[in-house]
């Protein structure tokens, strides 16, 4: 999506989250909406979960390989997960 389209979907989904208090679970590849919206994050590869952690400690100084790997931008094949 286009940066104004992301903002329709992201701004409605906010407000009702600091109105209510609602949980919200975000699915997405992009880091840079997921530093923006998430609190927590939950990092799955292969269908794993890989690493659960804060949001600000995640970007900051993942735990794992595969997070690190990820965030740097390289490329995390599947069969890294057993490692």
């Amino acid at each position: 999506l286009d940066p104004y389209n992301i903002g329709l979907i992201e701004r409605p989904v906010a407000e009702a989250h600091t109105e209510t208090g609602m949980t919200v679970g975000w699915v997405t590849n992009d880091i840079f909406q997921a530093r923006r919206v998430a609190s927590k994050v939950a990092f799955l590869l292969g269908g794993r979960l890989v690493e659960l952690a804060d949001a600000t400690r995640f970007f900051s100084a993942p735990t794992t390989p595969q997070a690190a790997a990820f965030l740097r931008g390289e490329l995390v094949y599947e069969d890294e997960v057993s490692g």
